[in-house]
């Protein structure tokens, strides 16, 4: 079974999504918490700090950002080389995470939205997202037209995070933006999915800038 999806990149970028653990000899991750936290990987980093996003310019420095139904977001500055890993579940949604890092890259490295390739991949979606009413009003207090992301279902909601996380990153001038559309849920035989089982095992985001 192939448990492996990719998106084809160039500008020295390489990156992949998988639900095996990376079989590599080191690599930076986060002690992730769902925040809308954001760590700068330099030389001075202590890997697992707290937090759920994290950008870099180092070369040759794998990131690894995991997720069983969260969104794993991938954001590169070709032009800069810089390059963030963010781990967006609904809280991390709820709070923007995405489009607050591209703000930090812009703060930190000059980066121009218009230069970041976005991707988004697989993740549950909107098909198997259920929340209860107190996590939609949460949503509601800070997204206006949140119905038009929602479903109803009876008493149920049904998000589409992915579609909050890519009209906020297009509100921020990210234009190039790749979504893999699909969902964990679904495609539980490929990609570990938490809320299908409550598995405690996790698919793998490995994004590196190469020399």
């Amino acid at each position: 079974m192939n448990k492996e999806f990719r998106f084809n990149t160039s500008h020295n970028l390489f990156n992949l999504f998988t639900s095996n653990k990376p079989n590599i000899d080191f690599y930076y991750e986060l002690n992730q918490i769902h925040s809308d936290i954001i760590v700068t990987i330099d030389d001075n980093y202590q890997n697992n700090t707290i937090g759920d996003a994290m950008i870099t310019t180092k070369k040759n420095t794998p990131l690894v950002i995991k997720t069983a139904d969260c969104i794993p977001i991938l954001l590169y500055d070709k032009e800069k080389k810089v390059l963030a890993l963010v781990h967006s579940g609904w809280k991390g949604t709820l709070n923007n995470i995405a489009s607050k890092t591209v703000t930090e890259m812009m703060n930190k490295y000059d980066t121009n939205p218009n230069n970041i390739m976005a991707y988004l991949y697989p993740s549950i979606r909107k098909c198997h997202f259920e929340i209860e009413f107190d996590v939609y009003k949460l949503f509601k207090d800070k997204i206006t037209n949140i119905d038009k992301y929602t479903d109803k279902k009876g008493n149920k909601y049904y998000l589409d995070l992915q579609a909050i996380v890519t009209d906020s990153l297009h509100l921020i001038g990210v234009n190039n933006i790749f979504d893999s559309g699909i969902c964990t849920y679904c495609h539980h035989d490929k990609f570990h999915s938490y809320r299908y089982n409550h598995t405690d095992k996790r698919n793998y985001l490995i994004g590196m800038i190469k020399e």
